[in-house]
């Protein structure tokens, strides 16, 4: 292989993650990868990209067509060419999808963990109890000593079905996925939805539940966990921005 076809190849890498990461910026999938307050460094990557490649094209058409010994000097091994290459086909033939009820079966699930700083804490407990997210709801699950205040309040959580077999029948998570850097290190938070007619739904479906909220204990999990008693669970689309973050 010729120095020249090497940054050829190298250029093309190079174009085709950037063509491929700004497809997930301007399709909003981005969010599904990495915590937003990260979405800044993605910008600044595809930027070097970009120039990079630009660079490796201005190589290639310096490249001096008689100078061909200097083609075979310091050619890197083409290894390095896969290495870049396998990230892209793993984005490529992977299917998108955000995480979902599968993630819980292998990452389980969070309905007691305080999770956050007492700076957080504080944030919760400013908002009203409709505007809580089940994020919110767990924070003050973890973090309050006294749930007395919050027994009765009305929620309205959005989230998506995971059945659990320690429920009984008729009760069933409300879920969502929180990550605090990227969907490696996402885990699940969800509260107890007791609903009549829970066995209607189907798993991983998204659903907006209302009701006043009550405590309950899981299996041998000494923490209370949130359950809501379920006046209404609608079916609603999955949100654009699925993940709720800590």
């Amino acid at each position: 292989m010729t120095k020249q076809i090497y940054r050829f190849l190298q250029a093309i890498l190079l174009l085709a993650l950037f063509f491929f990461l700004g497809f997930k910026v301007l399709s909003n999938q981005l969010s599904w990868y990495i915590n937003p307050r990260f979405v800044t460094l993605v910008y600044i990557g595809i930027l070097f990209l970009g120039i990079l490649a630009y660079k490796l094209i201005m190589e290639i058409q310096r490249i001096n067509q008689d100078s061909a010994d200097s083609f075979r000097d310091h050619i890197p091994t083409p290894v390095n060419l896969l290495i870049m290459l396998l990230p892209l086909l793993v984005g490529i033939l992977i299917p998108a999808r955000p995480l979902g009820a599968a993630a819980i079966s292998t990452k389980g699930l969070n309905s007691s963990s305080p999770l956050i700083s007492s700076q957080s804490e504080t944030r919760q407990l400013a908002l009203a109890s409709e505007q809580r997210s089940i994020l919110d709801w767990v924070i003050l699950f973890g973090s309050e000593d006294n749930l007395e205040p919050f027994m009765g309040t009305q929620a309205s959580v959005i989230g998506f079905v995971y059945f659990d077999e320690r429920l009984p029948a008729g009760k069933f998570y409300v879920s969502r996925i929180a990550i605090s850097c990227c969907a490696a290190d996402g885990f699940a938070v969800a509260m107890i939805a007791d609903w009549h007619d829970a066995a209607s739904l189907q798993e991983d479906t998204w659903v907006r539940v209302t009701g006043p909220v009550d405590m309950t204990y899981v299996a041998d999990e000494p923490q209370a966990t949130p359950l809501i008693h379920a006046e209404m669970v609608e079916i609603v689309p999955q949100p654009d921005q699925p993940y709720v973050y800590p």
